[in-house]
């Protein structure tokens, strides 16, 4: 199989990375139709999907070193086409749409898990880390045609939001034309007891620590991440320089910016070298800060690029980073962590600022500023860029083959 329709194939699986937000495009009629159902659990229906993702993680892993992953990423996109596209003639009530917008979400979490194993399979070095910037970038794409589709779509009728996941039928056929049927890794960690095993907690205690802290990193930037769509319109609102229609397109520069990173880089790497992780941390706090002391539409603009390039440059060099320090058969499990501390870090958010007790707007921004200026500099002085490029994964003397 050539490259090029291996890179297609696996790129694909990031274009539904943030489908699950389609629906918020509905959410007015969708309270219409509903009357007397509560609000909140209305808007469960975009953010239940973030749970399905969750619940994946903790088992996609462990699949992924029993079966070919082909195959769990066509199981990924059939239940996102379930979840997404049921609900066009079953939408009866809201919980039925929370049923199948569950579905959505574990279908979301097969892809999005998969993603960076299959990229870190196939792919080495510089191409590795210049591909998962690409999915960044076709993340943001795919953002961009789901909402605006769904949105279109929905205008006059919010059943027909559902008919964008049409587009699955796309994405099923290039993964099963461009992906290959790959092996499973034969590799073993060997126990004290010198026996060989691959069950998953014998695999993540062999892992390096040094996977753990950097998968701990997505966990905040997915956490301070969150802040930003969440209290944006907030700010807005209360600087009096716009409304939702603001709203809608300081957020539609962000995801072009986090386009532009995304292809770029490989190139970005090349200059910021071992720093491109805290870079991308300071790009986020300079996000914050701008549009924090922002009074027009335009400064706040540049913040949402800023937005965009750090999610690329942070969200994309995490998992390099952990492919870099995992072995062939840890792949599987290093990066169902860092896909399940990544997912914990959105759903933690309100929660932890409200335990905070941080306002929402302005000096949720602030904190937002602060948090990445520290993260930013931890990332520098412990030299975890360093760390991850220079040290070599654990001495193959530590493995064992399995006999085949």
């Amino acid at each position: 199989m050539s490259k090029l329709r291996l890179k297609i194939g696996i790129i694909s699986l990031s274009f539904m990375s943030m489908s699950a937000l389609v629906v918020t495009n509905a959410y007015s009629a969708i309270i219409a139709d509903f009357p007397n159902e509560p609000i909140a659990k209305i808007q469960m229906i975009g953010t239940i999907p973030s749970l399905g993702s969750l619940i994946t993680t903790l088992f996609v892993g462990i699949l992924a070193m029993k079966c070919p992953k082909k195959i769990l990423a066509l199981f990924g996109i059939l239940l996102t086409a379930i979840g997404g596209l049921v609900p066009i003639f079953f939408h009866s009530s809201i919980n039925l749409l929370l049923a199948f917008a569950l579905i959505l979400g574990i279908g979301i979490g097969f892809m999005n898990t998969l993603s960076p194993m299959l990229l870190s399979e196939y792919f080495e070095g510089e191409e590795r880390a210049g591909l998962m910037g690409i999915g960044t970038a076709i993340t943001s794409l795919g953002s961009v045609v789901m909402m605006l589709g769904g949105g279109l779509l929905g205008a006059s009728n919010w059943q027909n939001t559902y008919y964008i996941f049409l587009i699955t039928i796309l994405i099923f056929l290039l993964l099963l034309v461009n992906l290959p049927m790959d092996k499973i890794p034969k590799q073993t960690v060997t126990d004290k007891k010198n026996q060989s095993t691959s069950a998953p907690i014998d695999v993540l205690k062999s892992m390096s620590k040094l996977i753990f802290v950097i998968a701990g990193l997505s966990f905040f930037m997915s956490f301070i991440y969150t802040i930003y769509p969440s209290n944006l319109s907030i700010l807005i609102n209360h600087k009096e320089i716009g409304g939702t229609s603001t709203t809608g397109l300081v957020n539609a520069i962000g995801t072009v910016g986090g386009f532009i990173a995304g292809f770029s880089l490989k190139y970005i790497n090349r200059v910021t070298k071992d720093k491109t992780l805290a870079l991308g941390f300071l790009s986020l706090a300079l996000t914050f800060l701008i549009s924090r002391f922002s009074s027009t539409v335009l400064t706040m603009s540049i913040g949402a690029i800023l937005s965009g390039f750090a999610m690329a440059m942070v969200m994309a060099t995490i998992p390099y980073y952990i492919s870099l320090k995992a072995r062939p058969f840890e792949i599987a499990i290093a990066m169902s962590v860092f896909q399940f501390l990544n997912s914990l870090g959105g759903i933690f958010s309100p929660i932890i600022l409200s335990w905070l007790t941080i306002n929402p707007g302005e000096q949720a921004f602030l904190f937002g500023g602060i948090a990445c200026v520290i993260l930013s500099l931890i990332v520098l002085v412990t030299n975890i860029g360093k760390r991850a490029l220079n040290q070599a994964p654990l001495d193959k003397d530590s493995l064992s083959q399995v006999q085949s």
